[in-house]
């Protein structure tokens, strides 16, 4: 099998803003399947439904792909993710890598998130992250 071309949906990626959401409908098949750590949703309505919750309490979002690879049956795209949260201006940022499976007719029908919640997520909230910070430093040092 040949590559699909993957640049029009890495260029939607990395110029995602609250007014490009719109346009995935024109990249992804209409019963695209889209998972994350957070979501398991079907349907390009739900995909796009999904990246515009991202711009409801994070400014100045960007996804930069650093890397990617073509294994014969899928892309993987390895990015880095950043954003600022609107309260309290707080730099949330990430790694994560996605898997992304076309169709046919060149659309993207499974794009699955790979990335570590707890990190990207979890561990900057103002209880648990200490709590999940102390268990990861426990489990590193061999308690």
């Amino acid at each position: 099998m040949t590559a699909p071309d993957i640049e029009p949906f890495q260029r939607y990626l990395e110029t995602l803003t609250p007014h490009t959401v719109g346009g995935l409908g024109v990249l992804v098949a209409r019963d695209v399947r889209f998972i994350d750590p957070f979501h398991d949703v079907s349907g390009a309505v739900a995909m796009e439904k999904v990246f515009a919750a991202i711009f409801t309490s994070l400014a100045n979002v960007r996804f930069t792909v650093t890397d990617r690879a073509w294994s014969g049956s899928a892309w993987y795209l390895r990015w880095r993710f950043e954003g600022e949260r609107r309260q309290g201006s707080q730099i949330i940022a990430f790694d994560g890598m996605s898997e992304i499976y076309f169709d046919d007719d060149g659309k993207v029908r499974f794009y699955r998130d790979h990335w570590d919640a707890a990190q990207g997520l979890y561990e900057r909230l103002p209880f648990i992250g200490p709590i999940l910070r102390w268990l990861r430093r426990r489990i590193a040092d061999g308690a």
